[in-house]
């Protein structure tokens, strides 16, 4: 088969982003992993098994990462995974960009993210797909080799897009589509949680969790629970798990339903929407409700959005291979019991 090479201007990411690359690039990296090898004669280091990369809005998900470095400078690494999965947040943007593939090469220094077999790069519904693309952070740019294709979250491609030669390169971007922050309230019966039964009782492993907005790594990151934190498992499937946390879980809520703009306040809307990021756009997942008068622990304010401290009941999703099982059932009530009263005293 024919390869084609396609070089796009990255229209889903503004010149603003070089700034944000920069400050992540300056801040120190965490590396998570169950497993480290280091190599100090050869400055390789290599992290197995459930391995996250932090850097500033910069988060990196792996089953194996390999890390060189040159002195005590990080030269360049390599991600392997089913798939990998590459997260940054542009500066003044309300998406993050995502980029997932079997092998993520990071070239530190060039500034340079490559994605390999099955790659796959989006922000919000913008997205296209290839065999290889080349994400230039530094020239704002990407590369796109081999098969390649743009689909809409969520449908498929055969009829979201016109039909058109299979080798050839294509992209479609989604229109705005903003919905009135007054929408944001509704008056839904809220919904109640049953008493947990011992076999939904269950505790993050030492690793720690990543969180997630939906079913996939690809979907709106909601921050980490700590390992050894209290959860309720709600349900188990396809090797993710779906929960609920009383800490560690950051979410967004329009502002004009918060009393204030830092540490404890009120809820002064009826069933007001908590959402995955701080806009109603359709790649912001609703996640559930607060009520009037509901005590909420606000950590930060972005335009007209509040970023609040989930509520307990929120259903959130982690890889399930994070959880391990509670053996003693009346110190997880205990531990549960003191985790929400944390958040509720602020």
């Amino acid at each position: 088969m024919k390869i084609l090479l396609a070089v796009f201007s990255l229209l889903f990411v503004s010149a603003q982003s070089v700034v944000a690359l920069e400050s992540d690039r300056n801040q120190s990296v965490l590396v998570e992993a169950d497993e480290v090898e280091m190599d100090f004669s050869s400055g390789t280091r290599i992290y197995r098994g459930n391995v996250s990369v932090r850097q500033g809005t910069i988060r990196i998900i792996a089953d194996q990462i390999e890390l060189i470095y040159k002195g005590e400078q990080l030269d360049h690494g390599i991600a392997t995974g089913n798939p990998a999965v590459f997260r940054q947040r542009p500066d003044g943007k309300d998406h993050d960009i995502v980029g997932t593939g079997r092998r993520i090469e990071l070239d530190e220094i060039n500034n340079i993210v490559t994605f390999i077999g099955n790659a796959r790069l989006r922000q919000d519904r913008d997205a296209i797909e290839g065999e290889r693309i080349v994400y230039d952070m530094a020239r704002d740019r990407m590369i796109v080799r081999g098969e390649t294709r743009s689909t809409r979250e969520g449908e498929d491609a055969d009829t979201a897009l016109p039909k058109t030669d299979g080798e050839r390169p294509r992209m479609v971007l989604q229109p705005n589509e903003m919905g009135s922050p007054d929408s944001e309230t509704s008056n839904p019966t809220a919904g109640t949680n049953p008493e947990p039964s011992r076999s939904n009782r269950a505790y993050i492993g030492i690793t720690g969790a990543p969180v997630f907005a939906a079913q996939s790594v690809t979907a709106a990151s909601l921050g980490t629970l700590k390992g050894g934190s209290p959860v309720r498992v709600l349900r188990v499937q396809d090797g993710w798990a779906e929960i609920n946390a009383p800490k560690g879980v950051r979410v967004w809520i329009y502002g004009k339903f918060i009393s204030a703009n830092a540490g404890i306040a009120s809820v002064t809307g009826s069933s007001v929407r908590v959402r995955s990021t701080p806009s109603t756009d359709s790649g912001s997942i609703v996640l559930g409700e607060v009520k009037k008068g509901q005590r909420v622990q606000v950590l930060g304010v972005k335009n007209d959005w509040k970023q609040i401290e989930a509520p307990a009941d929120l259903k959130i999703w982690i890889p399930s291979a994070r959880l391990q099982p509670a053996e003693d059932p009346d110190r997880w009530e205990k531990d549960w019991r003191e985790a929400v009263k944390t958040v509720a005293d602020g």
